[in-house]
């Protein structure tokens, strides 16, 4: 992850992405990763480069970003 997406490389990055789904009830996909600093980014836009060249942006999330006040689990 980069904290901007025209960083010259080479650079040092926030962390890196542990694993990454589509999820059919948000219809995007969705990331789980290490970031360093990663609750005081809450909300920021960071970069993800991907392997066939360019960046991603990706927005940096509380864990629990779907239903989280437990509508769904406690109806």
């Amino acid at each position: 992850m980069l904290a901007q997406p025209d960083a010259a490389v080479p650079v040092r990055p926030l962390g890196h992405v542990t694993s990454s789904y589509y999820s059919a009830a948000l219809g995007r996909s969705i990331a789980m990763a290490l970031v360093a600093g990663g609750r005081g980014r809450m909300g920021q836009t960071l970069y993800v480069p991907l392997e066939r060249g360019g960046v991603a942006p990706v927005q940096v999330a509380s864990p629990v970003f779907y239903d989280q006040k437990g509508v769904r689990l406690n109806a």
